[in-house]
Parts: structure tokens; C-alpha cells; sequence
């Protein structure tokens, strides 16, 4: 009966402390940037030189959990019309710097940017190089740059590999129109 106690009030606190490093992960974020989606929160780095009502673009930035370990997955930008921006950059698998917000001249741009997962284990990565053309941000405009991913796993038993798509879009947070890509339209065939 004494030995049935003891574990009764070890498994408690056990189970307590288990709770709460897993609620403290779920909130995992890296670096300091925005972990979760609010624009509201997010403070554009100006390239407008003040104009009023400049355009403002924000990247998208989500935190999940996947079989239980917390993922903090973002787009940082590192590039306006071919200039790089202060700080931006891949220089490791693990250090990925960049912007999260833009306000920029009304007009046509040209952005690239880095999509970023990091986990609460210390690992992740990132790949860079995503980037639109000649898009035009008209005054007084909000825009998002979002992502979507598709993971598959391939291979046979033990020599697995996983691959991650990555799709990115433009949109206008108001409209919700994408403006980047541009659908394209095919010309129908006709037969005379």
C-alpha cells in the first residue's frame, strides 16, 4: 500500500511535467520572427521613402505540430527589384535572416524570398531563390505572399526519401485576387 502511493504521487508530477514542456514547445517560434499569422502585429521595413498609402506586403508565417513535435514555417524576404536587404540571407541550413513585411513605391517589383521550417528539435532547413517578377502593388493595398506545401515520401522501406513542394502565390489581402502567377489562359483549338 505505501509502495501503491509513492507511485501514484510520482506519476502526477510526471505527467505534469510532461504536459507542460509539451505545452511550452507547441509554441516554438523561430528567431524572433512573427509566429503566428497577424499583420496587424507586423512592422513593414519601408522601402516607400514615406510615401503615403504605399503598398504594403506581408509574408506568411504559420506554427503547426506534426507527429507531435512543433514547426514554425515562414517565407522571409531577402530581395527587392535585384537588391539584396539588410541582413537577408541563407548562410547555414539553420540561419536564414529576412523581412516579413515590405512597404514599397506603388508600381511594378520584383521580390525573392526564402521559405524557412525550423522544429522545436533544432532541426529544419530552408530553400531560397523564390521569387516574382515585374508585379505590379498599387497604393493603398495590402498583399500577402503565402505558400502552400505537398510532402511526399518515396522509396523503397529503409531508403525512404521525402520531398517537399513548395507553391507560392501574391494575393490582395482585401480581394483575396491573386496576382501572382498570373493564370494562364490557353487558346481553345478550332477545327474550320
Amino acid at each position: 500500500m505505501h509502495r501503491s502511493s509513492f507511485l501514484s504521487h510520482f506519476k502526477l508530477p510526471g505527467v505534469l511535467l510532461i504536459t507542460s514542456l509539451m505545452t511550452a514547445c507547441s509554441n516554438y517560434q523561430y528567431k524572433d520572427y512573427q509566429g503566428d499569422w497577424a499583420p496587424e502585429s507586423m512592422t513593414p521595413y519601408d522601402l516607400s521613402n514615406n510615401t503615403p498609402d504605399a503598398p504594403v506586403v506581408y509574408f506568411a508565417t504559420t506554427r503547426y505540430r506534426g507527429l507531435g513535435v512543433p514547426f514554425h514555417r515562414l517565407l522571409l524576404a531577402t530581395h527587392v527589384d535585384g537588391q539584396q536587404l539588410p541582413d537577408a540571407g541563407r548562410r547555414s541550413i539553420l540561419d536564414v535572416s529576412g523581412k516579413q513585411a515590405l512597404r514599397l513605391m506603388p508600381g511594378k517589383h520584383s521580390l525573392s524570398w526564402c521559405w524557412v521550417s525550423m522544429n522545436a528539435l533544432g532541426t529544419g532547413g530552408a530553400k531560397c531563390g523564390f521569387g516574382a517578377k515585374d508585379v505590379e502593388f498599387r497604393s493603398g493595398q495590402r498583399y500577402v505572399v503565402d505558400f502552400s506545401t505537398r510532402e511526399d515520401i518515396s522509396g523503397p522501406p529503409g531508403r525512404e526519401v521525402s520531398t517537399i513542394n513548395i507553391n507560392s502565390e501574391i494575393r490582395d489581402l482585401n480581394t483575396h485576387e491573386v496576382i501572382y502567377p498570373l493564370p494562364t489562359h490557353t487558346a481553345e483549338k478550332t477545327s474550320n
